[in-house]
């Protein structure tokens, strides 16, 4: 016969094991998921791209991290083989997002392959939390949407940076199979914080998708990018749009007098860790500063001049998941 004492004990065992993500503690478990983040690091451009992903795997290594992941231009597909070895000297988890340069001279199955991707576009649950990962490099040529192929996307600004019909129709289904806060990755931006510039330009199918998703609860809450070599954020319709800063540089066709011509380059690598802590509902960025090579650009050096900057900011953002 089960005493009550012994049905107690054993209650709580249970009760231990369906917790989320660590121990029972006075009833209750901590629900967080950490990640390392960083973005265009830009192999075969930028002359010191390997020493910049190797401070990144290198601080990262000292962290407790649940990932890490690049948010795309890795490299310009020349230099693969190098910045892949770097890459991988993290024994963890990794992830990574196509980005526009990394078909500068490759196809995209060729980057996907040699960075062990399930995909141009996928999802993977971690911690309770639902991932995506977008593929937002197609270009509309003669009518057709094409993948980005060897540097074929140099058109009209509304032809690039597309997000395909089907991939469309896989993020639908993907959305509505899961339960779990969800969470986006992306090259180029779904937000609206250049207008056109930077972003897709059908970004607000992605965001309807978005929306529909969160009709009965906040579903989806944040978004990260990279791509226009910022440190941005905005929130859109309950939704966290964070833009991830370059690790190397800002360019500028506006001049060539920068550092590295129109490369206006950071001197340390940028990148940062986050922190999505659903008990504080929460999420917490905490970025990485550093300067300018000289000269520095000065406000009026060209268009939105005053809105570069060398660093990824410490950011405390609430959440209502």
């Amino acid at each position: 016969m089960t005493t009550r004492r012994e049905f107690i004990v054993r209650l709580s065992t249970g009760l231990c094991a369906l917790a989320l993500n660590g121990a029972c503690k006075g009833g209750t478990a901590s629900r967080r998921v950490r990640f390392g983040i960083i973005s265009d690091v830009h192999q075969d451009l930028q002359p010191d791209a390997i020493r910049r992903l190797q401070a990144f795997v290198k601080a990262a290594q000292k962290q407790e991290l649940d990932f890490i992941i690049q948010l795309g231009d890795l490299s310009h597909g020349d230099g693969l083989d190098k910045i892949k070895a770097v890459w991988e000297q993290y024994p963890g988890k990794r992830y990574s997002v196509l980005g526009n340069h990394d078909m500068d001279h490759a196809t995209k199955a060729i980057v996907t392959e040699a960075l062990n991707m399930p995909g141009n576009y996928y999802s993977f649950d971690l911690a309770g939390v639902h991932f995506v990962i977008l593929d937002l490099n197609h270009v509309r040529k003669d009518g057709k949407l094409l993948d980005y192929d060897h540097g074929n996307y140099f058109t009209a600004a509304e032809d690039r940076d597309l997000i395909s019909p089907e991939e469309l129709e896989w993020l639908k289904a993907d959305l509505a199979a899961t339960d779990k806060p969800t969470v986006f990755f992306s090259h180029q931006g779904l937000d609206e914080l250049w207008g056109r510039g930077g972003g897709c330009p059908n970004r607000k199918d992605v965001r309807a998708l978005i929306q529909e998703a969160n009709l009965n609860g906040q579903k989806v809450f944040a978004c990260f990018c990279g791509h226009n070599h910022v440190d941005a954020y905005e929130a859109i319709d309950g939704v966290h749009y964070f833009e991830i800063n370059s690790a190397s540089y800002f360019w500028t066709d506006a001049s060539d007098k920068y550092s590295n011509g129109h490369m206006i380059e950071y001197k340390d690598a940028l990148f940062a860790f986050v922190t999505l802590d659903f008990d504080a509902r929460e999420i917490k960025i905490e970025g990485t500063r550093s300067e300018f090579l000289p000269p520095a650009p000065q406000p009026g050096d060209f268009l939105n001049a005053d809105k570069v900057y060398p660093y990824i900011l410490d950011r405390h953002v609430q959440i209502e998941v």
